[in-house]
């Protein structure tokens, strides 16, 4: 039956290609800006390269800091100080690892090796957790160690682009030296590049997180306040609210024996996806605000065309009462009618769709130097890649939003004029004239 409505559906399509073709391109261009959204909202919040357990992860960025019963007077940083990540929350219950990190984008640090000469790179600094929170590919070599972090050793690792730049190859690398703002360091592995649409990872050359000049092992006059980024890798996400209360419940006791100074987590530690919203430094994401922007920006950019084409499809089935009444004169129920204008109507749709998903990549790649950032200023640094992976691209998530906005706006398009055509009696829809 579904193949006789398909086929129904194509001879129609050939026989009014005016319509077919507006209507294709309409939805066509209403799947690709909703897909093209779904596509960024997945590089940020999926699991892709290296960031493969965001599922997994809880997220602590700066924190605040005021006198004790003064919480107007606060001061932020941009992030916790090294001792938070070296001392207070390793050990915490249900939590495998605590990775400690921070890009410097605003300095200006060249590097250089022999006949090489320098050129800026965007250094991150990290401890020696960060590698097994997150799944960096090695091409070369190992990662330091959190060992080399306390010795301050002066080892990197670096992606295969800089690799190439310093010494024309990626194999074999580890071992070489090269300068690094007039130090010398060795390369102890070459990874695969980090696209700058993962930011929580990427960077030109990963370096030991002590080597940084403004991280400091002990703690200073600004107590926690620091520039670390810390990541929380979690047994299993059935236990983020214990850890949580953990996290929180450590920097209350720290509180208490601060006799100055109070601290102010936000909320934090939260789940990676919500960590993305975190564009305020002041003050937590509001959850249900962000909920309905993204659900006005989502019915402007379906439900607004799927309307229009809804009025096509009406003047179309104008046309075709005579049609639907000689089949209901014939036995035709209400359903199998119904049935048949859907699925010719779907067809149309996963053509409009297929054209769509092929135009959002498009978009997304021919843009992705600015477009990942409409959503995030947690994209650092602009000079660095923001290459979109074919794993970013395609993948099931993708494809399966697809085809849910294609049976969604097949829907809401085509069920009220079907329904409208269907309610004529009989001899009036034989009456109608073609």
């Amino acid at each position: 039956m579904l193949k006789n409505y398909f086929k129904q559906a194509w001879t129609l399509m050939r026989q009014n290609r005016l319509f077919t073709g507006i209507y294709v391109v309409g939805t066509g261009l209403s799947i690709a800006l909703v897909m093209t959204l779904f596509i960024i909202f997945y590089v940020k919040f999926g699991p892709v390269y290296p960031e493969y357990n965001r599922d997994r992860t809880l997220v602590v960025k700066p924190i605040k800091r005021y006198p004790k019963g003064k919480p107007e007077n606060w001061n932020i940083y941009g992030g916790v100080a090294y001792y938070v990540v070296d001392q207070m929350l390793p050990g915490l219950p249900h939590v495998e690892q605590v990775a400690g990190s921070v890009i410097d984008f605003w300095g200006d640090y060249q590097v250089s090796a022999t006949d090489v000469k320098p050129f800026k790179a965007t250094p991150r600094f990290a401890n020696g957790a960060f590698w097994k929170v997150f799944s960096f590919r090695f091409v070369d070599g190992q990662p330091f160690t959190q060992e080399d972090v306390e010795a301050k050793a002066q080892v990197a690792v670096i992606g295969e682009s800089l690799a190439k730049r310093l010494f024309a190859a990626v194999e074999g690398v580890t071992g070489r030296h090269f300068a690094f703002n007039g130090r010398d360091y060795r390369v102890c592995g070459v990874v695969r590049d980090v696209s700058n649409a993962t930011p929580e990872t990427a960077g030109d050359l990963w370096l030991p997180l002590l080597n940084a000049q403004y991280i400091s092992k002990e703690l200073d006059r600004q107590g926690l306040l620091g520039n670390v980024f810390v990541s929380l890798l979690v047994d299993d996400a059935e236990n983020f609210e214990a850890v949580r209360s953990e996290v929180q419940g450590v920097f209350r006791r720290y509180t208490l024996q601060d006799k100055d100074y109070e601290y102010d987590l936000m909320g934090q530690p939260d789940p990676y996806w919500l960590s993305t919203f975190r564009q305020d430094v002041e003050k937590a994401p509001d959850t249900m605000e962000l909920a309905k922007d993204f659900l006005y920006i989502l019915l402007a950019l379906l439900f607004i065309p799927a309307l229009n084409l809804s009025g096509m499809i009406s003047s179309r089935m104008d046309s075709r009462i005579a049609e639907l009444g000689i089949r209901k004169a014939y036995g035709a129920t209400r359903r199998r009618l119904l049935e048949q204008v859907l699925c010719e109507n779907l067809l149309l749709t996963l053509l409009g769709g297929l054209a769509g998903l092929l135009f959002s990549y498009l978009i997304v790649l021919t843009a992705s130097d600015w477009i990942l950032t409409l959503f995030d200023k947690n994209i650092y640094d602009t000079s660095l890649s923001t290459s979109l992976t074919p794993e970013m691209l395609f993948n099931p998530a993708v494809f399966g939003c697809a085809l849910a906005v294609c049976v969604v706006l097949n829907v809401v398009s085509a069920l009220v004029p079907a329904l409208g055509a269907m309610r004529h009696p009989i001899m009036e829809s034989l009456n109608t004239k073609r």
